[in-house]
C-alpha cells in the first residue's frame, strides 16, 4: 500500500464527511462536533461525561466543551450522578430526541452515496476493516510507535 495515497484518502474521507455534516445539520443547529456527541448518546444515553470522552478518544476538555454547548441548546442535559457525586450523566432532552431521525437519515445518505457501487460483502469488509483500524488507534501508544521506528531506521544504517 502506497503511503502517500493512504495518507490522502484517509484525509480525504475525513474532510468530506466534516464537511458534509456540518453542512446537514446546520439546519437544526448543530456543528460536526456536536452531532458526534449526539449520535454517541443516542445509544449510551446515561453515560458520564469521562465516558464519553474515553469512548470517542476526544480529549475531556474538548468534550466539556460540547456538551456545555449542547445543554445550552436545549439538546441535552446533565444529570448529578447518584453514585459519584463528581460525574455527571448526560440524558437527552425532547429536542435532542427529536431530532435523531434527522441525524440517522443524513448519516445514512452519506454513508449510502459513499458505498453507492459496493455489493452487500465488500461493505462489510469495508466496515469490519474499518471497526480493527479504529480499535488499533485506540490502543496506540504514540511514544512506542515511534521509537520502533527510530529503532528500525537505526538498523537500516548498520
Amino acid at each position: 500500500m502506497e503511503l502517500i495515497n493512504f495518507a490522502r484518502l484517509v484525509g480525504i474521507l475525513n474532510r468530506q464527511s466534516q464537511d458534509y455534516m456540518t453542512i446537514a445539520y446546520k439546519s437544526i443547529g448543530i456543528s460536526f462536533s456536536e452531532c458526534i456527541f449526539l449520535l454517541n448518546l443516542y445509544g449510551n444515553e446515561g453515560i458520564n461525561q469521562e465516558k464519553l470522552s474515553s469512548m470517542l478518544l476526544i480529549d475531556k476538555a474538548a468534550t466539556a466543551r460540547s456538551i456545555k454547548s449542547l445543554e445550552k441548546k436545549g439538546f441535552l442535559m446533565r444529570k448529578i450522578s447518584k453514585e459519584d457525586k463528581r460525574a455527571k450523566k448526560l440524558y437527552l432532552t425532547g429536542k435532542g430526541k427529536d431530532c435523531k431521525e434527522q441525524i440517522f437519515s443524513s448519516l445514512r445518505k452519506w454513508i449510502d452515496f459513499l458505498t453507492e457501487g459496493m455489493d452487500k460483502e465488500t461493505k462489510n469488509i469495508v466496515f469490519k476493516g474499518l471497526q480493527s483500524m479504529a480499535g488499533r488507534a485506540g490502543n496506540a501508544v504514540f511514544n512506542e510507535l515511534l521509537e520502533d521506528k527510530i529503532d528500525d531506521s537505526n538498523k537500516d544504517k548498520q
